[in-house]
């Protein structure tokens, strides 16, 4: 059982008043008040010996007579007479000799023994002498005196044994109080224990169980008193804490479910620079940031963070900058958290924000601009050149001036098809697109589609192989559009294959129908120089079109890098989807997936 301190105390304090003043009052009594009512006694007795001493003097006659009455005067003072002035024991003797319980009680008394048979005046008063001093204070007094003319001796006892039995009845009854005072205690020390230490306790506990945030707990309330009004308060602290617990939690919950969902990086500092609070967007970048700061430290273009920590520590001012790392872009900005009724720093809040792929667009977007001004200037250079040549009759013969005219015109188609391909790639992005599916056989449609770049692969050194089904595959696609993609793609595999150094340089064009998967397979593969890795999840964006490996050929710079993402559009209008396999300087796999049964 848990002891409470409180109720301890006042137990301790309360028991320790009440037997302080049991005690004092004891100490008073006994040292003080006994002492000054057996000096009363003994001065009321000595007066009273005194006054009958004198009386038989004065008037021994009147003594003589009265002796028995004056004797039954008092009940604790005796007196005796003797009619001779030597002590004998023989009652016979005596006028009026002492009672027989004064006999015994004058035997254990030092200086009344010693003094009885003398002749001459005694007087004793044991309270008053040191050598005579006993636990009953007792007067003793023997005056000589005459009577008709003969000797006698007049003895005088008074003792105080009647206070013993009154003392001894006092212990009793004190000893009667102690232990009516013992269990006093005890009762109130159960009394505090149940009413004061065990709802202490049951407070305490509570407290506790608050703490560990568990309110399932209720205080019991009994009475009115302070502690059951105290009880009543902690219940409704109970209650409040549970209820601002859960708004707290779901506060937090909601937190902590936008931190993580959020696609801004949030990492929370103290003023001591020390990470207490990041989301997984924010830790990406810090294990980015950590992983290539030993990269990017070595050029002009580092940025230290703990630098820029620093200065928005010292200044409290926001800061906003760039990190342009290997393969990820990020704008920073770090916000000085203040406290709100004074400008002391509370720690740091930086953001990030990954505009990798804005900052790739905006490049590609650059890119497409440089490319379709560098695409559109050559033809409108020939079509304005030649054209002058023509109307300054340059051409002295009309075969010269059919030549120059052919010229603008396929210059002229050139500069249509790319207008259209950005208008085809707008309308399909856009969703605008409508496809004239027919029923064609893939078997003849691929071969006769192959036969159109036999020119194109002689010039470039390259083999042209079809792989086809013994059986005729017949499919509902727009041949128009599906033009558009295999034009991209072979002309693409015929580019790339023709820039290796390879003896075999071929591109095979692949017809697969999968019964199971209910769909047809086509694939373009060649041995060219391949994709790089990184370039992998872009190529099929609009405008993505240089790479790393590739901005050495000169051929390369040609295009306006919309050609795949087209692809991409169309053969998802037809209901499928095209991926891509490619390694390194061992070529690249075009592959189109179209489900067997499309809906109209």
């Amino acid at each position: 059982m848990k002891l409470n301190v409180v109720a301890i105390k006042i137990w301790l304090i309360t028991f320790g008043i009440a037997l302080l003043s049991f005690v004092i009052t004891t100490i008073f009594y006994g040292v003080f008040y006994s002492q000054q009512i057996k000096d009363n006694y003994m001065n009321e007795y000595e007066q009273i010996i005194i006054n009958v001493e004198r009386l038989a003097l004065a008037n021994p006659h009147f003594l003589l007579e009265n002796i028995e009455e004056i004797n039954d005067f008092h009940s604790h003072i005796n007196f005796a007479l003797l009619l001779d002035d030597t002590y004998t024991p023989n009652d016979d003797e005596w006028l009026l000799p002492f009672a027989e319980e004064k006999k015994e009680i004058m035997e254990n008394k030092p200086g009344v023994t010693d003094n009885l048979d003398s002749s001459e005046r005694v007087q004793i008063r044991s309270d008053l002498l040191e050598e005579y001093e006993t636990n009953v204070p007792h007067v003793f007094h023997i005056q000589p005196t005459e009577i008709d003319g003969e000797d006698a001796l007049f003895y005088s006892f008074g003792d105080l044994s009647f206070l013993v039995n009154i003392e001894r009845r006092m212990s009793y009854l004190l000893t009667g109080l102690i232990i009516a005072n013992i269990l006093a205690a005890l009762y109130y020390y159960m009394y505090l224990k149940r009413n004061v230490s065990e709802p202490i306790n049951a407070m305490t506990n509570i407290a506790f169980d608050f703490a560990r945030d568990d309110f399932s707990h209720q205080l019991p309330i009994s009475g009115r008193d302070d502690l059951a009004e105290l009880a009543m308060a902690m219940n409704k602290m109970g209650h409040s804490l549970e209820t601002n617990r859960t708004v707290v939690k779901q506060e937090k919950e909601l937190l902590s479910h936008i931190l993580e969902n959020v696609e801004t990086g949030i990492i929370y500092y103290d003023i001591d620079k020390t990470l207490l609070l990041s989301n997984p967007v924010g830790d990406l970048f810090l294990t980015q940031y950590q992983v290539e700061e030993a990269n990017f430290s070595s050029h002009d273009k580092f940025v230290d963070v703990d630098l820029k920590l620093n200065e928005v520590i010292n200044n409290k001012t926001s800061v906003e900058f760039t990190i342009e790392m290997e393969e990820t872009f990020y704008v920073v900005t770090i916000l000085p958290l203040m406290e709100t009724d004074s400008s002391e720093l509370r720690g740091l809040v930086v953001s990030t924000k990954d505009l990798t792929k804005e900052h790739r667009l905006d490049r590609m977007r650059v890119d497409f601009i440089n490319n379709i001004s560098h695409e559109l200037r050559t033809p409108l250079v020939m079509v304005q050149g030649y054209s002058e040549a023509i109307l300054d009759d340059v051409a002295e013969s009309v075969e010269e001036k059919k030549e120059m005219a052919q010229i603008i015109r396929d210059e002229s188609q050139r500069m249509n098809r790319m207008v259209n391909e950005l208008l085809d790639l707008s309308r399909m992005e856009a969703g605008y697109i409508e496809l004239q599916k027919s029923e064609v056989n893939l078997n003849s449609y691929l071969r006769n589609l192959l036969f159109r770049f036999d020119n194109m692969a002689s010039d470039a050194e390259v083999s042209l192989q079809m792989e086809t089904p013994k059986e005729t595959v017949h499919q509902m696609i727009d041949k128009d559009k599906m033009d558009q993609v295999f034009v991209n793609i072979i002309n693409n595999a015929i580019r790339h294959t023709s820039m290796t150094d390879k003896e075999d340089k071929i591109v095979t064009l692949q017809l697969l129908k999968e019964e199971k998967l209910e769909e047809v397979v086509m694939i373009v593969k060649d041995t060219g120089t391949g994709i790089p890795e990184d370039d992998l999840p872009y190529i099929f964006d609009r405008f993505f079109k240089a790479d790393k490996s590739r901005n050495n050929y000169a051929s390369n710079t040609n295009g306006t890098g919309i050609g795949l993402s087209l692809v991409k559009n169309i053969v998802e209008a037809h209901g499928g989807f095209i991926e891509v396999e490619s390694s390194i300087n061992e070529g690249s796999s075009f592959i189109i997936h179209i489900p067997m049964n499309q809906e109209d």
